[in-house]
């Protein structure tokens, strides 16, 4: 990648220190209020439940469809109906859909749609009238004239028909985010010097916005929708789960009205794409990255970033305990992050964090939760909020949940790196929890710490460390030719570097082993079972309470207790752990007990 001047490069002596913004921005904005939300209008009629108590007073209302139109399937709920609906092929949907006007509702559910498209085409299909069932159909057959969509969308509107389900998705894509930009809280700083950086804000991990980080790139007067259309239309890229050309990504993003639209987000970008990373660069504030040390062999990285207003990301923490930067080119993003401390509401994670659950969507997070985060009993727990804008670069620190909203049509790049700032927590992170690791095919997982390990040492190889015996069983990996020719090279400031470097992960490395052997002794006091060894320790690893019920066995009792079936045998099949026969034991007795008192 190359490099572009920037008035960061500059000596720091030569820059004036920048002036920290630490104020809490609130704009005007016009608020969500009753009467906008009884302005909008669903294409097919569909209100929320709470209207028909409003339009019940109304002289001329002749009662709720629902009844009428379902018959006896009307005591099922919506939730329960679309389940059912969600086991049946297209043509069974298209058909059930023509035997009443609520059915003919409650099949046009779009995610419903989007399902089978991707499911059946994958990429292989060009958006059609904004909405997922008329791609289908005319996915499905090319002559289908996807024109009657619209003209039979006005005679088949459902008067008086009333759904939360329905009305929920079309509600949050109609309201767009401008509830949600007042508070901008996060550091936007311009001229950072390195050093500054460094000390305010990647050494205590702290989230800043570079304001003139990125505006120097070619990409930012080249880049545009017709720029992409031009040099790489026929580029196939991956939009989440789907890989699909530039073109017909443009072409689904220009026109959908998805709640969460497809969310471009592709690794390989600068391989399909050529020429692109000469537009681009790595900022002077990271471009000390250790993993870059594996070089081809170092965990994804790099992404470019493409989607429409309302496309993002849910809340999430970034892979491998890495830190990260992320440039806006085109458009603008609302971020709302917490600290690594503060479990983001209506996010729910397992102890170690391995399973992340957010049950909603990004706009029904910020419809439903994000007003609780305003004003919390304690003001520390409030999030930092921000707008990155064009030209402008965020930097995520290590282990910040966060989460991002494309406030219009955006392109961005982003990327994650190691350095010596958070170089320890990585470590920490490749070693203890090598299930979590990722980036790298499943079989390089277990063993990505030790490649990591080697290719810093490798990398750092200096002339005096064979006489190092401390050290001499982990650097003699270079032939000698080719350390006789480093060595030549090398300057007495470089050696000193690297020397730094290899002490900084040796002693992480056994501060590392001692938590491990704390986490061994504590699981172990706990009386859990089983055995998971880690990297040449003398004794087992006891396995969680999951581990086990995975694998059949007893999850309340521990390897080497009692015998025969309650020695941690393992039976066929899950066993989720749960013994009721001895729960009711339990209660037997103390009934008992109290009636005996």
């Amino acid at each position: 990648m190359p490099i572009h001047q920037s008035p960061t490069e500059e000596s720091t002596a030569q820059v004036p220190r920048a002036k920290k913004q630490r104020i809490i921005v609130r704009h005007e904005k016009s608020k969500m209020t009753t009467q906008h939300v009884m302005g909008l209008q669903h294409p097919l009629g569909i209100k929320p439940l709470g209207n028909y108590y409003m339009d019940a007073t109304r002289p001329d209302f002749t009662g709720a469809c629902r009844s009428p139109s379902l018959g006896r399937l009307s005591r099922l709920t919506d939730e329960i109906i679309l389940e059912i609906l969600n086991l049946l092929s297209p043509r069974e949907l298209l058909t059930l859909g023509a035997t009443s006007r609520v059915l003919y509702g409650l099949s046009h559910l779009d995610d419903m749609w989007k399902t089978f498209t991707i499911d059946w085409f994958k990429g292989d299909w060009e958006w059609q009238d904004d909405t997922w069932r008329a791609t289908f159909l005319k996915r499905s057959d090319p002559n289908y004239d996807t024109s009657t969509i619209l003209q039979n969308r006005d005679p088949l509107k459902l008067k008086y028909f009333y759904s939360d389900v329905l009305f929920q998705p079309f509600y949050c894509a109609a309201i767009g985010m401008d509830p949600y930009v007042s508070v901008e809280n996060i550091d936007r700083r311009s001229n950072l010097g390195l050093d500054d950086f460094i000390r305010e804000y990647e050494q205590p991990g702290k989230p800043v916005i570079i304001v003139d980080g990125a505006k120097h790139w070619p990409a930012m007067t080249k880049w545009s929708t017709e720029h992409f259309l031009k040099h790489w239309s026929d580029s196939v890229l991956r939009a989440e789960s789907v890989d699909m050309t530039i073109e017909n990504y443009f072409k689904y993003a220009q026109g959908t009205k998805d709640e969460s639209p497809l969310y471009l987000f592709d690794k390989n970008f600068g391989e399909r794409c050529k020429g692109i990373l000469d537009d681009i660069e790595v900022p002077v504030y990271f471009r000390e990255d250790l993993f870059g040390m594996m070089k081809e062999q170092r965990p994804d990285y790099r992404w470019l970033i493409v989607g429409p207003a309302r496309s993002g990301s849910t809340f999430h923490k970034d892979p491998n305990a890495t830190s990260a930067w992320n440039a806006v080119i085109t458009g603008s993003k609302k971020w709302i992050m917490f600290p690594p401390h503060i479990l983001p509401p209506g996010v729910f994670t397992n102890e170690d964090e391995s399973e992340v659950t957010s049950p909603v969507s990004l706009m029904e997070w910020f419809s439903n939760f994000y007003a609780s985060t305003q004003f919390p009993d304690d003001p520390s727990l409030r999030p930092l909020e921000g707008i990155c804008r064009e030209g402008e670069i965020m930097f995520v620190p290590r282990g910040w949940w966060h989460a991002v909203v494309n406030l219009d049509d955006c392109i961005a790049v982003t990327q994650n790196y190691v350095g010596s700032q958070n170089l320890k927590e990585t470590m920490q992170f490749l070693y203890l929890k090598r299930d979590q690791v990722s980036g790298v095919v499943d079989e390089r997982r277990e063993g990505l710490y030790e490649e990591f390990r080697e290719a810093v040492f490798k990398s750092n190889w200096t002339p005096d460390q064979e006489q190092d015996k401390a050290e001499g069983e982990a650097h003699d990996t270079k032939d000698k030719e080719t350390r006789d020719q480093d060595s030549a090279e090398l300057t007495a400031d470089e050696i000193e570097k690297r020397r730094e470097r290899i002490a900084l992960w040796l002693k992480y490395e056994e501060e590392i082993k001692q938590l491990s052997k704390a986490i061994r002794r504590c699981r172990a006091g706990r009386g859990e079972g089983g055995a998971n060894l880690v990297d040449g320790d003398d004794e087992p690893e006891p396995l969680s309470f999951w581990e086990r019920a995975k694998l059949g066995a007893d999850p309340k009792s521990s390897e080497g207790e009692g015998e025969g079936e309650g020695k941690g045998e393992v039976s066929g099949g899950f066993s989720f752990g749960f013994d009721f026969g001895e729960e009711e034991e339990e209660e037997d007795k103390e009934n008992q007990s109290n009636d005996e008192c």
